[in-house]
């Protein structure tokens, strides 16, 4: 065993990934690609929206090469990292930035027909967007690892294969890679779940301070597996980590302080408004009550200053209640 820093926490992740072989191997194993060449496109790397949920980012461009046909081809990727529930929306508004995106283009110049004018055009990268999720989607979805891509049918409900690179379907869906940690298989047998096995929070030394994992470093002997533990390994003896490491879990204690007392005031402030709906209620019914009772009186056929003296309110709140 190999003590090393959870990669769970954002610090080392992106120590992680930033090592260029580091990442090609991650990301190609969990996408079942060879990975070329590879490059980081953004530096949004941890981002805390409106609503106070954290959602670590990270965007690269990639050339990948189909392992039968050996065709290379430009691609972006987007893996996302969360540990909230209700992430759902964010990453949609994020995936769909890269839609929009010009930087997921490709510039091809092409002839015009029948003249030897040039003209250029975009061509939309493909997307493959990776989501790590530090909980599990629900009953009946308790895989280490789930894919979805597009599928296409006709009317008869027969599906129609569609060339793999053609540009119309390929610009306008994306493939979907979803990483469940609480359900990483406890004896991994597939070179991914293998490489996947160092986020498994099962393998944490002390529970009340997750900082640091218990690794085996032979659970597998590929180096794939063995690029992975020895780029822990190093953010784990680097002497800048730890004052990282530090800062983020007092962050996170923050965090999660600003969270519970933001609960707590939205708490006190629904109960509030129930209170003040409660007493608009009570005073409806009392309005009502009271309108009940002055026509009931009218018709009797007492007066309106008779039913104002009798119930000792204003001679025009009668009036209003009879239409006079």
């Amino acid at each position: 065993m190999v003590k090393v820093y959870n990669p769970i926490y954002d610090t080392v992740f992106k120590y992680l990934m930033e090592d260029d072989k580091a990442a090609k191997v991650l990301l190609g194993s969990i996408l079942d690609k060879k990975i070329k060449v590879l490059s980081l496109k953004n530096n949004d790397y941890t981002i805390v929206t409106e609503d106070d949920v954290k959602i670590v980012r990270l965007d690269f461009c990639a050339t990948i090469v189909d392992q039968k046909t050996k065709a290379e081809e430009v691609v972006t990727i987007e893996l996302q990292k969360a540990f909230d529930e209700e992430e759902v929306v964010r990453f949609r508004k994020y995936l769909g930035r890269q839609y929009q995106n010009e930087a997921n283009t490709i510039k091809i110049t092409k002839k015009r027909r029948n003249k030897d004018e040039e003209y250029t055009i975009l061509k939309p990268m493909h997307i493959y967007a990776i989501y790590i999720l530090g909980h599990g989607l629900g009953k009946g979805l308790e895989y280490s690892v789930l894919k979805g891509k597009y599928i296409f049918e006709d009317l008869d409900g027969k599906v129609v294969e569609i060339p793999k690179h053609h540009e119309f379907p390929n610009g306008l869906t994306h493939d979907l890679y979803i990483v469940q940690i609480p359900h990483l298989a406890d004896k991994p047998k597939k070179h991914v779940e293998k490489l996947l096995s160092i986020f498994d929070q099962r393998q944490i030394i002390d529970k009340d301070n997750p900082r640091y994992v218990n690794i085996d470093e032979f659970k597998d002997s590929s180096e794939d597996y063995k690029t992975l533990i020895t780029r822990l390994y190093k953010a784990t003896v680097d002497e800048d980590m730890r004052g990282k490491i530090e800062f983020e879990e007092e962050m996170e204690r923050k965090f999660k302080r600003i969270r519970y007392e933001r609960a707590e005031l939205t708490e006190a402030l629904n109960e509030a408004k129930d209170m003040i709906a409660d007493q608009h209620k009570q005073i409806e019914e009392q309005k009502n009550q009271l309108a009940a009772m002055i026509k009931f009186s009218a018709s009797l056929g007492a007066s309106p200053d008779q039913i104002a003296a009798q119930l000792n309110i204003p001679i025009t709140e009668v009036n209003n209640v009879l239409g006079k």
